[in-house]
Parts: structure tokens; sequence; C-alpha cells
């Protein structure tokens, strides 16, 4: 969990994200490089239920989890995104505007 004024100072999820996908990986990088504390609880237990379908309209042709990756590469990895890149083949894709994301 999240307190909401510091979600809030964070930027809040990334609204060039599409859909689904990343946005965990985007937070739990934001918290720990501005000042907030990542948690691991051994005793606590995380569930997430799947639907037998999914609810979201998903476009043609676009790997949403991708573009979504690429743009929290490109905010908040600096050089270590090239990791990243090779493992993807440097196949970046559209991944639209992120410079109000780095502002933050």
């Amino acid at each position: 969990s999240i307190n909401r004024a510091f979600f809030e100072k964070l930027g809040t999820y990334d609204s060039g994200f599409d859909i689904w996908g990343g946005e965990n990986l985007e937070l739990s990088f934001k918290t720990w490089m501005c000042g907030g504390t990542l948690e691991i609880i051994p005793c606590s237990h995380v569930g997430h239920i799947f639907r037998k379908r999914s609810p979201y309209k998903w476009r043609e042709g676009v790997n949403v989890v991708k573009k979504n990756t690429v743009r929290l590469a490109e905010v908040w990895l600096d050089e270590y995104k090239n990791v990243y890149y090779d493992r993807i083949n440097h196949d970046l894709g559209e991944y639209g505007d992120v410079s109000s994301r780095k502002e933050l």
C-alpha cells in the first residue's frame, strides 16, 4: 500500500501508460529513488484474482507491456536502460513523450 499524499507527490501513475503492465515497477522505482521505502514483509500474503477474460479493449498491433516498460526505462533507469533494451533487441517501438515524467 502507499500513502495517498506520497503517491501524489510522486506524480501518480504515468498517464502515458497503456491499459495495463509496468505500473507496479514504475511505482517501485519512483518510491525507491524519491525518498520512500520499499519493505519486504515475509509473513505477508498478497493475492491477485485474474478474470476469465480481459475487461480492457486491447489495440491491435501494440504490445502495451513493452510500450509501458520502455517508458519506465527511459525515465527511471538511466544508463541501465540498455540492459533492458538488449533483452528486447533494442526494438523500442513508439512509446510517446516522456519529458514530463523525467521532470519528476
